[in-house]
């Protein structure tokens, strides 16, 4: 794929996909559910059909089951969860190279401390996994919150359907923390009861409650749009299908954005990104972004390009992800002339000597959606970008080209 900018301002109406996020949730909460759940607007990302497939494979089969989740890190964590409730059966849960470098340790643990059954098949803490699933009490469970945010939800999401219920302490910061707020929001849409304080979350045993539900579009999505704002001096970009009281975290990049001069307008069902490069701009020293992590690495890039004396912290759980992400945009970036520092927790850039003449730019993606999304971004800085890999994308955003078309940046596939 190459993608280089053709007009000027950043302009058009673009579709975003319905949010993976909320998808991935409700879908477990149909396997759960005793009743019929009629689901609107569910995601067509490709991590999303992977779990509603998989989930169907469960309930229509008995015996042992081979589960492979290929590189679909919340599919793998709350399946995790979902297979040790399984009682009689057996799973193997194994991924991609990549997912079977990505620790589980924690989430296992916490499992296994009220009864599951799980073995590590090759190298303890990772998988792939051997499941056997069992009827489980629940119980008081303690996991780090600095890992990831989806091993909380994943506990959270079976918690009701355990005799006792589960009372979860969270130990150390919280990474993410809005998507364990979404997950456990939207189980309350589905009639569960819970506690929660700053470190604990009680969670009874109830059964959840049939309901129609309809899946908001992916703040997620957005934010690749707004970082182009970012970037370029002027830009008006119409969206339909987010809400502006989302549960979704990184709604909060609407805020965000205003320090760079992106504002954000509601017309009817619409949402308008608007900046004009009369806006004047005023950007924080230091933003932090422990607990909107998907919204990071546009961020990042914009940053990079347009405001690079912007400092950035609570980012260090990006290394975690489908790629090593700050180490894949530190080895990308330099190929624009632009170093990434990485030191004491905090990201911060600087220009350095121009070493590349040319603006036609290859670059990898690391098999990683949201670095090629955020790589694409570079051609509003006059750079013709190839990248080597760009059906990534279909693991949360599969028409993520097309609308990039619609604002005005041309992309053609080699």
């Amino acid at each position: 794929m190459t993608i280089q900018a053709t007009s000027s301002p950043l302009k058009g109406a673009v579709q975003l996909p319905a949010s993976k996020s909320i998808s991935h949730r409700v879908l477990m909460i149909q396997a759960m559910c005793k009743q019929e759940i009629h689901l609107d607007n569910l995601s067509e990302a490709h991590d999303t059909v992977l779990l509603k497939n998989l989930l169907e494979r469960i309930k229509k089969t008995t015996g042992d089951s081979t589960l492979d989740v290929e590189d679909a890190g919340t599919p793998f964590r709350f399946l995790t969860a979902y297979a040790s409730t399984q009682h009689g059966r057996n799973f193997v849960l194994t991924g991609s190279k990549r997912l079977c470098e990505r620790p589980v340790r924690d989430l296992v643990e916490a499992l296994q401390s009220i009864g599951a059954d799980i073995e590590y098949i090759d190298k303890d803490g990772f998988a792939p996994l051997f499941i056997k699933g069992k009827k489980l009490p629940g119980g008081s469970i303690q996991i780090a919150g600095d890992v990831s945010s989806q091993f909380i939800s994943a506990l959270c999401l079976i918690a009701p359907s355990l005799q006792n219920g589960l009372h979860i302490e969270i130990l150390h910061q919280k990474v993410s923390s809005s998507y364990i707020e979404m997950t456990l929001a939207i189980m309350r849409e589905f009639g569960i009861q819970y506690t929660e304080t700053a470190h604990q979350i009680n969670i009874p045993q109830q059964e959840y409650t049939a309901t129609k539900y309809t899946i908001e579009n992916d703040w997620s999505s957005a934010t690749f749009f707004y970082s182009m704002a970012m970037i370029a001096d002027e830009a008006e970009i119409t969206i339909n299908g987010l809400l502006q009281k989302s549960f979704q975290g990184d709604s909060m990049i609407q805020h965000i954005a205003t320090q760079f001069g992106v504002e954000t307008i509601y017309d009817n069902h619409n949402l308008i990104i608007r900046k004009n490069h009369t806006t004047p701009i005023s950007t924080s020293e230091v933003i932090n972004l422990i607990s909107h992590p998907d919204l990071a690495v546009p961020f990042i890039v914009a940053c990079a390009i347009k405001y690079p004396s912007i400092q950035l912290t609570g980012i260090q759980h990006l290394e975690l992800k489908e790629s090593k992400r700050i180490t894949a945009l530190q080895n990308e970036l330099k190929k624009i002339n632009r170093a990434l520092i990485y030191s004491d927790g905090i990201l911060t850039c600087q220009k350095i000597v121009e070493t590349n003449q040319s603006n036609e730019i290859e670059f990898n993606t690391y098999n990683d959606h949201r670095i090629a999304m955020a790589l694409s971004m570079l051609a509003l800085a006059d750079y013709t970008i190839t990248l080597d890999n760009a059906t990534c994308v279909e693991k949360s955003f599969p028409f993520f080209f097309t609308q990039l078309q619609q604002v005005g940046i041309k992309c053609i596939t080699m």
